[in-house]
């Protein structure tokens, strides 16, 4: 979860507060009493997980900008093993998700989710030159420079050519929950129950969309490259891309693994106690990203639009038509 600070990370101040203190806050400003919390990990501002009774108390203030969230059940897609019937259902999710949030979302603040310098829209890509210092010199940030200089060269003159929507922009493994639709053990099938942290949300492209999902699909896969052809699948279901949405597909994978190993290092430098967390994604991130590069945009899109062709040929089974 970001804040709200969209450009300058490095001016956040991450809360610190004790776990009496987030219970007095519960109390204070939303008037519940709290039974247990827990502290959750989080990124550059501060989670609890809060149990409250049935009494509470009035409503004060105090501040801070602080949300209470209800609960929502359901296993995080970074705890299951993914399979193409889950990769589908996922870009069908994307696509879903975008062309609801464009075409019928209202509220009377939607324009503030033109964020043009939040640091996490895809379209930012170029405004990581002020944080690669935080890789040091290796092959890693030369790598991340190749995407940068790419990405401007190649993405940003044809941004006017994709179609705009509004995008969720945090589609990870671990905001998505899902159930089991069968107990098979051989071959579980899972639908999506719930989606997490809307806190990203901005005005973007809908081939930002799946190009965040199946970067963030790659990071558990064993077999990551593979990934991109089953949620583009499911996308185009929805929305099939146009051909320059396509051909900028790879530089915008490629642009989303730079933003979240770039960030999350320049992050981990600021919260060292907090730098676990803030490196989930680089477990696996550098070396799916290298692979890329070492295989080439033309080899890795082959696979992607191969993989995603196949579906046109093959009906979906019937749990793809219900969902």
């Amino acid at each position: 979860m970001s804040s709200g600070n969209d450009c300058q990370p490095q001016n956040l101040t991450k809360p610190a507060l004790g776990e009496r203190e987030a219970a007095e806050l519960v109390d204070r400003v939303f008037g519940l009493k709290v039974s247990w919390i827990r502290s959750l990990p989080s990124y550059d501002d501060q989670n609890f997980h809060v149990h409250v009774s049935a009494e509470g108390t009035g409503p004060g203030s105090k501040k801070y900008m602080v949300r209470l969230l209800t609960y929502l059940p359901g296993t995080p897609v970074a705890k299951i093993t993914t399979n193409a019937q889950i990769l589908y259902e996922i870009g069908r999710l994307a696509a879903s998700m975008d062309k609801v949030l464009s075409e019928k979302f209202q509220h009377p603040s939607v324009k503030s989710l033109h964020r043009d310098q939040f640091i996490w829209n895809l379209a930012n890509v170029p405004l990581l030159d002020q944080y690669i210092y935080a890789l040091g010199q290796n092959k890693y940030r030369v790598v991340v420079e190749q995407v940068i200089e790419q990405f401007k060269g190649k993405v940003i003159p044809k941004l006017s050519s994709f179609r705009a929507c509004i995008n969720h922009g945090d589609l990870n493994d671990h905001n998505i929950l899902v159930d089991f639709s069968s107990a098979s053990l051989e071959n579980p099938q899972y639908r999506v129950s719930g989606i997490l942290d809307f806190s990203d949300m901005s005005y973007g492209y809908y081939v930002f969309e799946v190009a965040i999902a199946i970067m963030y699909m790659m990071i558990e896969s064993p077999d990551p490259l593979s990934v991109g052809g089953h949620v583009l699948a499911g996308f185009e279901s929805i929305l099939p891309l146009m051909a320059e949405e396509r051909g900028a597909l790879f530089l915008l994978v490629s642009g989303r693994f730079a933003q979240s190993l770039v960030i999350a290092a320049h992050t981990a430098l600021l919260y060292p106690e907090n730098k676990e967390y803030l490196t989930i994604t680089s477990k696996t991130g550098w070396k799916h990203l290298m692979t890329m590069f070492e295989v080439g945009q033309e080899a890795v899109e082959k696979m992607w639009f191969e993989t995603a062709q196949a579906y046109t040929h093959h009906a979906p089974a019937p749990w793809v038509r219900g969902c």
